[in-house]
């Protein structure tokens, strides 16, 4: 279980009691918590425990984001398909200056949980507070606002300016939850690290946080939530040391949901299985396992034939069923499917294509030995080391991906060792052949970070070096531009791009797990980029 960090010496009395069994019982603007209707509640169990439940620090803790998933609102929020759609902002913003100005007419009926009225003062808050110097939370985070200049014609109008136009910005900025000026103004960057706020916390979202203790955050239906009263008026968050004990509770009755975020192993899978009265979801997530070819450093794959090659020997369905026990989506796209940037024309075979693969390296000049089986070319035979860390999934990925290429005469061994080693002796010096990662392409899909070749070399994230002018300009070009059918186009000749040059083997996109009691009514998203955008509908959630 994650570790507390600390808070205000007034506070960690009364959190040492929570701890003994206690409940922290919070008051907002003097008025006493909001009444609970005892007929529509639904609990849900959570591995871990809360730190600061404030959206400016929740990102490096998953309960956290959960909890201000519930609490606070974004201008925008995340769609089902990676599109946003307006939240605090009474619609999509108007876009001038070539991408770079976005303009913000903000919603007039939003109450903050206090009664307060919610501004565009607010929201310069928010931003200001992230980009303060001595701002406390992720540094990615404020990396994100670097440069971006903020201000508000009117209370109703907030305008960023950024200094080049970023189509992810939408995505990637304009979702944060705002945090409300009235409370929080008058306080530096490490008194708002350590604000009591951070456990009694205000916000515009569809809950409030009536009581937060060690084992269990109890959630009331907002009134006045601007899309409406949410159908579930109880909703409790209770924390466990682990899945295992999650699902224990689960079990016994004591919670009638949970949301898995890593690949249940056997023991959990059998357990799911013998639940009775529930429905399961495995939503897909936009992170994917990738098989990284090394286009620069490794002399057999500098030729697109062989990449191609090889990327038709891998059989993604059984990878699939052995090493992801079915919790996984197959797919050889750097865009995930469910994505609105998805494209399933370019789509390889998911089980293996041994023939056309054999083919190809017959074209590039890679024959099968008459005697060992071997590919080889002027003399040299076609041996290589696929290198990851020592992830119990990814390093069994690898060892079946050794196994596949051998039919195909390619003879690889594999080699693991401790992440922070494989990153810094190997992927980031580019020092290898192939490499088995993970990689988390968060609900926008521009790719730029990933494969544009200026991310080429150890400062960048282009791991396998891929260079192609054409895919340069379309993702230039999809990152520049407001428009989505014109993103939309660029991603679809990216996609069409990566087929034919396959820098590198998308395996599959691992899904989440999601137990929920049949009695509760309430789309789940079939693509989750991040586990608390389970709850960006919950309003419309229904006990049955």
């Amino acid at each position: 279980m994650a570790a507390r960090l600390p808070l205000l010496a007034a506070f960690l009395a009364i959190l040492a009691a929570g701890a003994a069994g206690a409940v922290l019982y919070l008051r907002v603007a003097g008025d006493e918590p909001a009444p609970i209707l005892q007929t529509s509640r639904y609990t849900e169990g959570v591995a871990g425990t809360w730190q600061r439940v404030n959206p400016l620090f929740a990102t490096v803790n998953d309960v956290d984001q959960d909890l201000a998933q519930l609490v606070f609102s974004g201008l925008l929020k995340i769609g089902p398909d990676g599109r946003v759609a307006p939240d605090l902002a009474a619609d999509l913003p108007q876009v001038s200056e070539g991408g770079r100005v976005y303009t913000f007419t903000l919603r007039d009926d939003v109450r903050w949980h206090d009664g307060e009225p919610f501004t565009a003062a607010d929201v310069l808050f928010t931003v200001e507070s992230i980009q303060a110097s001595g701002f406390r939370g992720e540094a990615s985070l404020a990396a994100l606002w670097d440069d971006v200049e903020v201000h508000a014609p009117d209370a109703h109008t907030v305008v960023f300016r950024l200094p080049e136009p970023n189509a992810p910005f939408l995505v990637r900025n304009a979702t944060i939850g705002i945090i409300p000026a009235h409370r929080l103004a008058e306080l530096s960057p490490a008194q708002l690290y350590e604000a009591p706020f951070n456990v009694a916390p205000v916000g515009t979202g569809p809950y409030r946080l009536n009581a937060l203790a060690a084992g269990e955050a109890e959630l009331a239906a907002y009134g006045d939530y601007h899309f409406g009263r949410p159908g579930i008026r109880e909703l409790r968050l209770r924390f466990y040391s682990d899945y295992s004990a999650a699902l224990r509770g689960i079990e016994r009755g004591d919670i009638e949901g949970l949301f898995i975020r890593p690949i249940p192993d056997e023991d959990q899978i059998a357990w799911i299985d013998d639940l009775s009265d529930v429905s399961v979801d495995t939503p897909q997530r936009a992170a994917h396992v990738v098989v990284y070819l090394n286009n620069d450093a490794a002399a057999f794959f500098r030729d697109p034939r062989v990449r191609q090659a090889v990327a038709l020997a891998i059989d993604r369905e059984a990878l699939v069923d052995d090493v992801f026990q079915g919790f996984a989506t197959p797919s050889s796209s750097p865009i995930p499917p469910g994505s609105w940037a998805y494209a399933e024309d370019f789509e390889v075979p998911p089980s293996t294509a041994l023939d056309a693969a054999a083919e190809l390296l017959d074209e590039a000049g890679w024959e099968l030995h008459a005697t060992s089986g071997t590919r080889v070319r002027l003399g040299s035979e076609f041996r290589l080391t696929i290198r990851t860390d020592t992830d119990p999934r990814r390093l069994a990925v690898a060892q079946a991906i050794a196994a596949q290429l051998e039919p195909l005469g390619i003879r690889a061994n594999v080699a693991s060792t401790s992440f922070p080693v494989l990153r810094r002796d190997f992927l980031q010096e580019r020092r290898y052949e192939v490499a088995v990662a993970g990689w988390d392409q968060g609900a926008d899909p521009d790719p730029y970070f990933a494969w544009h070749s200026s991310q080429m070399g150890t400062a960048g994230l282009n791991i396998a070096n891929y260079s192609d002018p054409v895919a340069d300009r379309l993702i230039e070009e999809a990152r520049r531009t407001a428009d989505m059918s014109v993103r939309e186009d660029m991603y679809y000749q990216f996609q069409e791009i990566w087929d034919r040059t396959a820098p590198s083997i998308v395996i599959a996109y691992p899904r989440f797990t999601y137990i929920r009691s049949d009695r509760i009514q309430g789309d789940v998203p079939g693509f989750l980029p991040a586990p608390h955008l389970r709850f960006t509908n919950i309003h419309e959630w229904r006990r049955s």
